[in-house]
C-alpha cells in the first residue's frame, strides 16, 4: 500500500499497519471488493480505500456547528482526537488534560475530520440525557445491543415499548423491594469472606473473588438460585466475559465512526455482528434466556398450585401481576446476570485497591463498621463516602455518544467563549452530528465536586466539599448509573450490594498493596472501565490478613 496512505493517519499516534488493514473491512459496500483486491494486489486495494475516504469525505463537507468552538488539536486525519479519547492509557490520560484547558463545552475532532462535541457541562448533559428522541445511540451500539440482549431486552427496546416495561420493572427495585434481598446479600458477603480466608496465598487477586462473589448475589437475588444449581456452561461462559480483552482498538474506533457517518447502511451493522466476542454473548444469551425461562416456568406453576415460589427478583414479579409477560421477564435474565456481575465486581474491586493505598482512611472506616454493627448501612457516612467516592472517580461507563436526530439547541449551564472571542450560551446542533457525553470530566468537575478533584478522597462527601447542584443521577448526584428515562434501574440493587460487602470485608479483613510489587495497577477502557495492570491484564493482587 502507498506510504502516503501511512502519513495520513499521523505520526503522533504511530498506528500500526496491522490496523489499517483491520478497520477497512468494517466499511460497508468496500468490504467485499477490499477482500477481493487484498487476494489479487495492493492497487485495487488502494482504489477501494481511496473510494471509501471519498465518500466519507463528501457526507463530511456540511459546515459543522462546533467549528467555532476551542479544542484541542488533532493529531490524524483519520483517527482525530478519537484514539486519544478511546484507546489512551491509563483512560483519561487526555481527557482530563483537555478538562483543565478547554472547559466543560470543547470541540475534538472525530475520525476522517469529522467534528464532534464533548459536552460535560451539567446542564447540556441533563438535556441530552433526558432527550431521547432527539440524541440516539449509534447504530453500532444498537447493533451490540441487539446482540447482547436481543430484540426484547430493557436497554434495547425504545420509545412507548420501553416505558413500558421500564414501569412494570421498576417494582422489583424501590427502596423497599431492594431492602429484602439484604439477608441473601450478607450472606454472599460471608462466601467472600471464606474465599479469601481459604486462600492459598497472603496475595489475593480480588478481581477472581469479588467477580465470583457478585454472580452468587445476581443469581440469588434474581432467580433464587445459588451459582452451582446454574448451567455449567452458562458459568462457564460468563467467567470469560468478565475478563475477555475487549478494549477499543483503533478498527472498533473507525467502524464507530463509519456507524455514525453512514447508518442507512445495514450491511455495516452486520459487519459489526461477526465481531469474535459477539459470538460468545450471543451464546450467553441463548443460555441465560433458557435457563430464565425455565426459572419463571418452575415459579409461575408454583404460584398457580399454592405454593411459594421464593424471595427472589422473579418470584417477586410473578406476584405483582404486571403488564410484563413470563417471556418478557425471561429476556432480562442476560442483562441482569452480566451487568449485576461485572459493574459491581469492578467498583467493589476498584475501591478496595484505593483503600490498600491510604492505610489510614481504611482503618478509619474499620472502625466506624465494627462501631456501628446493629446500624443500617445508610447510616454509616464513611462507608457510603468510599461508595459515593468510588463511584465518582471510576463510572464504568466514563463517554457516551449520541446522534442528534434533528437540528436542535443545547443550553449551557455557563457560556463559553469561541475562538473569535465571541461569548455563546448555547450550542447549535445538526441533524447527524455527534454528541461525546463525558461522564468521567463531568464527575471531575472542580464547581460541583470540590478542590482535588483528581484526587480520591472520600471525605469530601463528609466535609461539605460537594456542591448539591441540581440533581441529575439517581444516587449522590452521580451519573455513574446514567441518568434520565435511561436510568440503570438496578441502582439500589447495587448500592445495598456493595454497602454490604464492603460493610463485611472492610469490617474483617485489612487489604495491602503487595509487597515489592510496583504500584502499576490503574484504569482502561474496555466494555467498562476496569482495573489493569501494567500489561492489561484485569488482575488486582492484594496482600489480604484476617483481623476478626
Amino acid at each position: 500500500m502507498p506510504e502516503c496512505f501511512y502519513s495520513w493517519c499521523g505520526n503522533s499516534m504511530n498506528a500500526p499497519r496491522g490496523y489499517i488493514s483491520s478497520f477497512l473491512p468494517s466499511f460497508p459496500i468496500v468490504a467485499p471488493l477490499f477482500a477481493i483486491s487484498l487476494a489479487m494486489n495492493y492497487p485495487l486495494a488502494f482504489t477501494s480505500l481511496a473510494v471509501a475516504v471519498a465518500v466519507c469525505i463528501a457526507v463530511c463537507r456540511h459546515k459543522a456547528s462546533f467549528r467555532a468552538i476551542p479544542g484541542p488539536p488533532s493529531p490524524s486525519w483519520i483517527f482525530g482526537n478519537m484514539l486519544q479519547l478511546w484507546v489512551s492509557s491509563p483512560y483519561g490520560k487526555y481527557e482530563f488534560a483537555w478538562l483543565k484547558e478547554y472547559g466543560n463545552i470543547y470541540r475534538l475532532k472525530g475520525c476522517f475530520g469529522q467534528d464532534r462535541l464533548m459536552v460535560s457541562d451539567p446542564r447540556a448533559v441533563q438535556h441530552i440525557l433526558n432527550s431521547v428522541n432527539t440524541f440516539r445511540i449509534s447504530p453500532i451500539l444498537e447493533t451490540l445491543l441487539h446482540t447482547i440482549q436481543g430484540p426484547r431486552g430493557i436497554q434495547a427496546v425504545r420509545g412507548e415499548e420501553h416505558r413500558r416495561m421500564r414501569t412494570a420493572l421498576n417494582v422489583a427495585f424501590t427502596a423497599s423491594a431492594v431492602r429484602q434481598y439484604q439477608e441473601i446479600f450478607e450472606k454472599v458477603a460471608r462466601t467472600i469472606s471464606s474465599r479469601l480466608e481459604a486462600a492459598s496465598e497472603d496475595v489475593v487477586d480480588v478481581c477472581h473473588v469479588l467477580g465470583a462473589g457478585t454472580l452468587s448475589a445476581i443469581a440469588e437475588v434474581v432467580l433464587g438460585r445459588s451459582v452451582e444449581e446454574l448451567d455449567e456452561e452458562l458459568v462457564q461462559v460468563l467467567s470469560i466475559i468478565a475478563v475477555q480483552e475487549t478494549r477499543h482498538t483503533p478498527g472498533s474506533v473507525i467502524a464507530n465512526a463509519l456507524g455514525a457517518l453512514l447508518p442507512q447502511f445495514s450491511l455495516l451493522k452486520h459487519v459489526v455482528s461477526l465481531l469474535p466476542i459477539l459470538g460468545l454473548l450471543r451464546k450467553t444469551r441463548k443460555l441465560a434466556t433458557r435457563l430464565g425461562t425455565q426459572v419463571i416456568e418452575e415459579k409461575a406453576a408454583a404460584l398457580e398450585n399454592g405454593m411459594d415460589p421464593g424471595d427472589d427478583l422473579y418470584a417477586y414479579l410473578l406476584r405483582q401481576n404486571t403488564t410484563l409477560t413470563k417471556e418478557d421477564i425471561a429476556k432480562q435474565t442476560v442483562i441482569l446476570l452480566t451487568g449485576g456481575q461485572d459493574s459491581t465486581a469492578n467498583t467493589l474491586t476498584l475501591g478496595l485497591l484505593e483503600l490498600a493505598r491510604n492505610p489510614e482512611l481504611q482503618e478509619k472506616i474499620r472502625e466506624e463498621i465494627q462501631s456501628m454493627t446493629n446500624s443500617s448501612h445508610d447510616n454509616k457516612p464513611l462507608l457510603n463516602a468510599l461508595i459515593k467516592e468510588t463511584l465518582r472517580m471510576y463510572p464504568l461507563e466514563p463517554l457516551v455518544e449520541r446522534i442528534a436526530q434533528r437540528d436542535t439547541v443545547i443550553s449551557l449551564t455557563e457560556s463559553i467563549s469561541t475562538m473569535a472571542g465571541e461569548r455563546m450560551d448555547h450550542v447549535p446542533v445538526h441533524k447527524g452530528e455527534v454528541v461525546i457525553v463525558g461522564i468521567a470530566s463531568y464527575q471531575r468537575d472542580k464547581s460541583r465536586w470540590g478542590e482535588n478533584p483528581d484526587k480520591f478522597d472520600p471525605l469530601r462527601w463528609v466535609d461539605g466539599r460537594v456542591v448539591k447542584g441540581e440533581a441529575i443521577g439517581p444516587y449522590a448526584n452521580l451519573l455513574s448509573f446514567f441518568g434520565g428515562p435511561r436510568t440503570c434501574l438496578g441502582w439500589r440493587f447495587a448500592v445495598l450490594e456493595m454497602q454490604t460487602i464492603f460493610s463485611e470485608l472492610v469490617g474483617k479483613f485489612s487489604f495491602a498493596l503487595a509487597e515489592g510489587e510496583p504500584d502499576d495497577l490503574c484504569v482502561q477502557l474496555a466494555v467498562s472501565l476496569q482495573p489493569s495492570d501494567a500489561k492489561g491484564n484485569k488482575v488486582v493482587p492484594l496482600r489480604v490478613t484476617r483481623l476478626l
